[in-house]
């Protein structure tokens, strides 16, 4: 058993095989993932990939990943201290998962960060069933994130608020955003006018309520927000349809939010 590199079309290959929804298509999947980086979360922050390694048994390839680089930003200095860039790991996929798999490629991983001058790594895992065998390998969870999708040819089950009432948002919203973010979470984090399209709810004349829509992945990029005394009124589910029916018009299949949790 031994770890090598291979091409992306190797990787695309046995990949598909998974039936793994985010990844029906590699350079689709790899033009979301950068894309998403906007998020400056742990797994998508700025990257460079580093390539793909396989794992071959007799001759046959039994599990792959994707090595890259990736900077440290501001929030994840607590976990990487004194680091600007690190190595990570993603995109594992196994005919089994066992450690002596793991191990064996996790350690052809570790040469390719340590040639790049990385000395410590990350794991991005989405496989619950994975977690387990990783914990087993003595990697233990910094950060916890979740992917919310839902499918746009269905309807959103909570209907929203019919007094809310949404418009598209512009530079000149920019004090409306903030009070609608820190009265929802405490900080502003400031949209991209190349990126995004900005939804604004209103109830009467007040401006209770935003939403990020990120035009080229489908994503609500920071989440919804609805400022605290406004909230359980249903004007979140509000912007949800509002979301919907704007992804639906670019040609998405379906929208997304990331959360991250705390570990």
């Amino acid at each position: 058993m031994r770890a090598t590199r291979i091409p992306a079309h190797i990787f695309e290959e046995f990949v598909k095989g998974f039936g793994d929804p985010l990844i029906s298509d590699l350079g689709g999947y790899l033009r979301w993932m950068r894309r998403m980086s906007i998020l400056k979360t742990f797994w998508c922050s700025d990257w460079k990939s580093l390539g793909y390694l396989g794992l071959m048994d007799s001759g046959k390839l039994i599990g792959v990943l994707r090595a890259l680089r990736m900077r440290v930003i501001f929030h994840g200095h607590g976990a990487w201290r004194g680091l600007r860039e690190r190595g990570e790991i993603q995109d594992i996929f196994l005919l089994r998962w066992r450690i002596e798999y793991l191990r064996e490629i996790f350690q052809r991983a570790e040469k390719i960060f340590s040639r790049h001058g990385l000395r410590d790594f990350g794991i991005s895992e989405w496989k619950p069933g994975a977690w387990r065998i990783l914990e087993e390998c003595g990697f233990s969870p910094y950060a916890r994130s979740v992917l919310i999708t839902w499918n746009l040819r269905e309807e959103i089950p909570k209907s929203g608020n019919r007094e809310v009432v949404i418009k598209i948002g512009s530079r000149r919203d920019l004090r409306k955003l903030r009070r609608i973010q820190r009265e929802s979470w405490g900080f502003f984090i400031r949209p991209s006018f190349r990126h995004h399209i900005i939804l604004i709810a209103y109830l009467g004349e007040e401006a209770v309520g935003s939403a990020y829509l990120n035009k080229y992945t489908g994503n609500i990029d920071f989440g919804v927000h609805v400022r605290r005394g406004f909230q359980r009124r249903r004007v979140g589910a509000a912007i949800l349809h509002s979301a919907r029916n704007l992804f639906r018009k670019l040609g998405f299949r379906r929208m997304s939010v990331v959360r991250v949790l705390r570990a």
